[in-house]
């Protein structure tokens, strides 16, 4: 038989102190010690990839696109499998490939709202483009371009880079045609699409499918019966109703030889480049010649170096116009000059 032992006094401040170790203990670990060893446990997360058809959307780019303290089992299920429909069923999804995300935790990770559909302690993604529309069995997204031109026009601009533009903002191009304006399909595009330039590019109405890009470049589009065509031609175009080439400019620079550290201003034309302006001819004029007086005088310059630049850049590129007329001046006979040199951030002299 085990003796009752009486607590004493000494008993009880000793189980005081044994308690305020541990609790101070505890204190130091949870605030002092490095927090990898508190490391929190990895949200698990089971990923589900519902596949279409060939050629679609590839959604494991979703999920490698997932990030942060997560643990991710994946597997694929062919939509046609009978798991597959079962799923399609309970998360009421419309369109393949889509993205499961299952977890207890699901809310813990972060998912973006705006593409997921949270239920149920997992996330749906069915926003792939192109896609499979599962209740009409076609195939949606693939996005046809033509372009319209005219074969004679040497100077023209060609859009086939647009293809390739596509293509890197994740558009899928299904083809690319050229076709000649003057042509029997050629001139039925240009009739039915009201065209009035050369090259244009028509677009078909898949574009609108793809919903991160459409809704930012829809007000650069014109809307027709059956296609979306390019408001602002790639210049140099031709004007189909006149017949003339237009968007071709030409280029002063004015300098000045005394200045030997002033800014190259030539290298300005790459700028003018970059907003679609085509330049062609190309001439340096110094202010020390007579042409370089008169130019001064014509258009009353007051800081050189700077650039003149020929009356098409006014009427063939109204697209830019406001955007140039904050860093120079249309002057009466539509030539333009730059002349907010101290944009630059550069060296140039006052006359």
């Amino acid at each position: 038989m085990t003796e009752n032992k009486k607590v004493t006094e000494k008993d009880i401040i000793a189980f005081i102190v044994i308690i305020s170790i541990i609790a101070l203990g505890f204190f130091i670990y949870a605030n002092f010690i490095p927090k990898p060893l508190f490391k929190e446990k990895p949200i698990s997360i089971e990923a589900i990839e519902i596949t279409g058809q060939e050629g679609l959307f590839d959604v494991s780019q979703v999920l490698s696109a997932l990030s942060g303290n997560i643990e991710i089992k994946s597997r694929t299920l062919d939509y046609n499998s009978e798991e597959a429909k079962s799923l399609i069923e309970t998360y009421n999804i419309k369109t393949v490939p889509a993205l499961i995300l299952k977890s207890k935790r699901i809310n813990e990770i972060g998912i973006d709202t705006s593409t997921f559909t949270i239920n149920n302690n997992a996330a749906v993604f069915d926003k792939s483009v192109p896609y499979l529309e599962l209740s009409s069995g076609e195939i949606k997204g693939k996005v046809e371009l033509i372009e319209v031109y005219d074969p004679n026009c040497k100077d023209c601009a060609s859009l086939s880079q647009y293809e390739k533009q596509f293509e890197s903002l994740g558009i899928m191009v299904k083809n690319y045609n050229a076709i000649e304006y003057s042509s029997d399909q050629g001139k039925q595009l240009v009739e039915e699409n009201s065209l009035t330039f050369s090259p244009s590019l028509l677009m078909s109405k898949e574009i609108e499918e793809y919903w991160w890009i459409f809704p930012q470049v829809k007000n650069a589009l014109t809307e027709t019966d059956k296609y979306y065509v390019l408001k602002d031609p790639a210049s140099p175009y031709k004007d189909l109703s006149t017949g003339k080439v237009k968007g071709i400019v030409d280029i002063i620079y004015l300098t000045d030889k005394s200045c030997e550290d002033c800014f190259d201003i030539t290298n300005l034309k790459q700028s003018f480049q970059s907003l679609g302006v085509f330049i062609d001819n190309e001439k340096t004029i110094d202010i020390s010649s007579s042409e370089g007086k008169n130019l001064i005088k014509k258009y009353s310059i007051t800081k050189v170096p700077t650039v003149i630049l020929s009356k098409e850049l006014s009427t063939d590129y109204l697209q830019i116009k406001n955007v140039l007329e904050q860093v120079g001046t249309f002057e009466a006979d539509s030539s333009y000059v730059f002349r907010e040199l101290d944009q630059l951030n550069a060296k140039y002299k006052e006359i």
